[in-house]
């Protein structure tokens, strides 16, 4: 019995199956394989995956095997519409200018085509034609994007209320399984304004602050309602009523860091409701191994845990993952110059003993860590060609030059750890052979993640394990995780630059714990790392 058949042989007497593979196993692919099976037994299938690129690519994997005239690519507005429109307004406008020359209002059926310029190009709308499918089509193919957004969520509810035996399946869940979080920026001059208008909140608000300045984000408002934020007052952001409609007060606060409030929300509803509404439920991930899998307690389902733990053997031959134990990279230390000058040395080790050709990836686990290395060591110049990622929208652009310049001679690109680049990007062949993490990724600490902490813990669950060690295993996994393509044909490290990483080993999925080598530093400093 293949993987697809057992994980759906399971399914059908389970309410919810937690499936967890190493990256590259193919999780997308079963994700379209089981998403054919239940619709030809007359089901329908939401599938969820992190970003639109991902969403694209389930889509030409349902069209391979033949059922991409029963899917829809149920994006946002602006993620399909090739002028970006944000909203149903700029939308018009663009097309009463003469812009946008959308003319079809027929949807074409049916329609094989992934690439939404092929609809655009035919005179259709592709969000429009999209939208219109998904109430129509058994496969509807999301991002989680619609889980954050009252309104796009409501659509995608509706959808599944309306279907008589839905399946949700949820890619990359470790990115929403301890729930959704989100947050607005309000300027001091907005509340003002709120506190003119008689909101007694946004007065009490600016009491507190006076001429306080924190030398980090604090909370300074939790205990509150929504009439509390909307009495006296016309002028309020919608985005913070977007945010307490849809979040509720699961766990929501204002936040002070010396220049701007944020309200901060943390809410389980939307997916623990999506989950309760549809007859199953098919979660796939790459970093919740056993020792995490409690997480699903949260949620009313019962789920049954499936694990994909051990690398096949050549791929186990050519990946070699190095843990330095007897070094920790704190907040206190990290930033003095003894510390900053180990680091340098480690990095320069890495890239010397290193191919002559192939990509090399330093992660730190902040960009002000990033920055601070950089500007102690600029440019940090080793002879090879060298890309520094800290924005995310340059993403795109910067890892396309890194590529092509790995392809042909050593090359190195330096960012922080919960880039794009760390999750969700494929480098095939030599594109990536080597990815060196910089401390161990913890989240920093601030007074809203102790209340995070305290509110898991309220509901069962280990509230620091969670909030701390979850997010910064599951950074690691997928940043090792980078290497794991074409793996059969080219030899990999990774080096784990903090004793954490193996003091932790025990959380981390099965394929990377077993192939960690612990080393000291003095070592590691003359060893042949990829011989």
């Amino acid at each position: 019995m293949d993987i697809v058949d057992y994980v759906y042989s399971i399914l059908k007497e389970k309410d919810a199956v937690l499936l967890n593979a190493y990256p590259g196993f193919g999780k997308s692919r079963i994700a379209v394989a089981i998403a054919r099976k239940w619709v030809n037994e007359g089901g329908q299938v939401l599938i969820i995956t992190r970003s639109r690129a991902e969403a694209l690519q389930l889509c030409e994997f349902a069209r391979q095997v033949g059922i991409r005239d029963k899917a829809s690519l149920f994006l946002g507005r602006e993620s399909m519409c090739p002028f970006n429109a944000r909203n149903s307004k700029q939308c018009l406008i663009y097309r009463l200018s003469g812009r946008c020359r959308v003319g079809k209002t027929k949807t074409p059926l049916p329609i094989t085509t992934c690439n939404p310029l092929d609809l655009f190009n035919d005179g259709l709308c592709p969000y429009e034609v999209n939208e219109a499918l998904a109430n129509q089509l058994p496969i509807v193919i999301s991002t989680h994007a619609y889980l954050s957004s009252p309104e796009l969520y409501g659509k995608i509810m509706d959808i599944v209320n309306s279907w008589s035996k839905p399946l949700v399946i949820i890619d990359e869940f470790h990115n929403v399984a301890v729930g959704l979080e989100e947050s607005v920026s309000i300027s001091i001059d907005e509340l003002r304004q709120w506190a003119s208008h008689g909101n007694d909140m946004a007065g009490k608000l600016l009491d507190k602050l006076g001429n306080y300045t924190p030398q980090r984000e604090v909370v300074v408002l939790r205990r509150f309602d929504i009439d509390d934020v909307l009495k006296g007052s016309e002028l309020i952001n919608d985005k913070v009523i977007e945010i307490l409609t849809h979040f509720g007060n699961d766990l929501c606060a204002f936040t002070y860091d010396g220049k701007l409030v944020r309200l901060r929300c943390l809410s389980l509803r939307p997916i623990h409701d999506l989950i309760i509404k549809s007859q199953k439920a098919l979660l796939l991930t790459a970093s919740i191994s056993k020792r995490f899998s409690y997480i699903m307690s949260i949620y009313a389902k019962p789920s049954y845990y499936v694990a994909v733990d051990s690398l096949p053997r050549e791929h186990r031959e050519n990946l070699t993952i190095i843990s330095i134990t007897d070094i920790e990279l704190t907040h206190r230390n990290r930033l003095l110059r003894e510390y900053l000058d180990i680091v340098n040395k480690g990095i320069r080790v890495f890239i010397e003993s290193s191919p002559p050709i192939g990509g090399l990836a330093i992660f730190f686990p902040s960009i002000d860590y990033l920055n601070s290395y950089v500007n102690q060591y600029a440019p940090p110049v080793w002879g090879v060609p060298t890309f520094i990622l800290r924005d995310s929208s340059e993403t795109v652009s910067v890892i396309k030059a890194f590529k092509e310049s790995a392809r042909v001679t050593k090359s190195l690109i330096i960012t922080y750890a919960q880039n794009p680049i760390g999750e969700g990007v494929n480098f095939l062949e030599q594109e990536l052979i080597g990815v060196m993490i910089i401390g161990f990724p913890l989240p920093q600490y601030s007074q809203w993640s102790f209340l995070k902490s305290r509110y898991y813990g309220k509901l069962g669950i280990n509230g620091f394990t969670t909030t701390y060690l979850f997010p910064a295993i599951s950074t690691t996994t997928q940043i090792v995780g980078r290497l794991l393509r074409d793996l059969d044909r080219h030899r990999k490290v990774a080096v784990l630059f903090d004793g954490r990483f193996y003091r932790y080993r025990k959380y981390m999925p099965k394929w990377l714990m077993s192939r960690m080598r612990p080393m000291r530093l003095a070592q590691f400093l003359n060893a042949p790392l990829w011989q």
